[in-house]
């Protein structure tokens, strides 16, 4: 495994100050955003890149130059949004992503299943997650699912299988995918293009427990997002997990999110790594910086210094016991 860096949270440098500060917190992988995003992305300028061979090339060795590698891009953005105007543009953009990737031979891509509308002609999504056992809430439900979720993504998920890619979904809050139990549901109707971007950071925000996330998703773990929740049990107590506290007020929330270290210590983070390692993960660990009351730029350094010495880099090799001759003292007992 290795520490990376979510391109996302850098947007407050321009590129070259972003990538040497990643590069000298010991990043040298990187999460490029490249679509799906409200605002100017100078980390990954698309349409230009892709139109223009020599601009591709100066993009790809600006990374490179930093001792950086392009690991996974991501498109994160609204695919299921009934306002066409959004929808469209991402999936164009989607597809030229994949057409990317291919090109660069980049083999991920980290995003969102999205969200629909709850009805034929509705014009905001809906995000049901209680009182399915009203007839009406279930069968918005179901048709979310079977109507949008489903055909939109096999239509997609093969573009991206043609370039060579694997979808890596989050658990993001608010999504159709926001639970390892639905992520694992969508991967069997979808097919081995549909994997998961495991954010921990969720998983706390929902109340579950990440560890046990991790073994039931297993080898599903194609990507990781690092960062935490702060959970304000004083806040929690009187909201619940479904807050919906603007997140500019974070003193009033009923969690926030945070960087490693902040809100579970350390045990519970190395847990979290041996599990990563037990389930074979051993890829990118993608920083990001989502704290309301930190400086970014302070914010990732903190983030390193706790969690790389954390960060189980090297093979496993010979386990101990092999390397102690004990093997053979066992073979003859035997």
């Amino acid at each position: 495994m290795r520490l990376g860096i979510n391109t996302t949270f850098i947007m407050n440098m321009e590129p070259d100050e972003g990538l040497r500060f990643a590069a000298n917190l010991g990043m040298r992988a990187a999460e490029v955003a490249t679509c799906g995003i409200a605002f100017d992305n100078p980390y990954c300028r698309l349409d230009a890149v892709m139109a223009y061979d020599d601009e591709r090339r100066r993009w790809q060795d600006a990374y490179a130059e930093k001792g950086i590698e392009i690991v996974s891009l991501s498109a994160h953005g609204a695919p299921l949004t009934p306002d066409r105007r959004i929808a469209d543009e991402y999936r164009r953009q989607f597809r030229l992503a994949c057409q990317l990737a291919e090109r660069i031979g980049v083999r991920k891509m980290t995003l969102i299943a999205g969200t629909p509308e709850g009805a034929e002609g509705d014009s905001c999504p809906v995000w049901i997650t209680q009182q399915v056992e009203v007839p009406f809430f279930r069968q918005v439900l179901e048709w979310q699912w079977e109507q949008r979720l489903i055909p939109y993504w096999k239509e997609q998920g093969k573009i991206a299988a043609d370039h060579g890619l694997t979808l890596c979904f989050e658990n993001q809050i608010g999504d159709m995918l926001h639970s390892p139990e639905k992520l694992r549901r969508f991967h069997d109707e979808i097919g081995p293009v549909a994997a998961c971007n495991f954010d921990v950071s969720h998983i706390w925000a929902q109340g579950m427990d990440p560890v046990e996330s991790l073994r039931y998703l297993g080898d599903l773990v194609q990507h990781v997002h690092i960062k935490d929740t702060l959970i304000h049990q004083h806040n929690l107590q009187l909201k619940g997990f479904t807050d919906s506290t603007y997140p500019i007020t974070p003193e009033q929330r009923a969690y926030t999110f945070t960087i490693p270290g902040w809100g579970h210590g350390g045990g519970v983070w190395r847990e979290i790594m041996a599990t990563l390692r037990l389930i074979g993960y051993d890829d990118i660990l993608s920083m990001e910086m989502e704290s309301e009351y930190m400086n970014i730029e302070e914010g990732l350094e903190k983030a390193v210094a706790f969690l790389a010495p954390m960060v189980l880099e090297r093979p496993t090799g010979k386990r101990w016991w092999q390397a102690a001759q004990f093997r053979e003292l066992w073979e003859e007992a035997d």
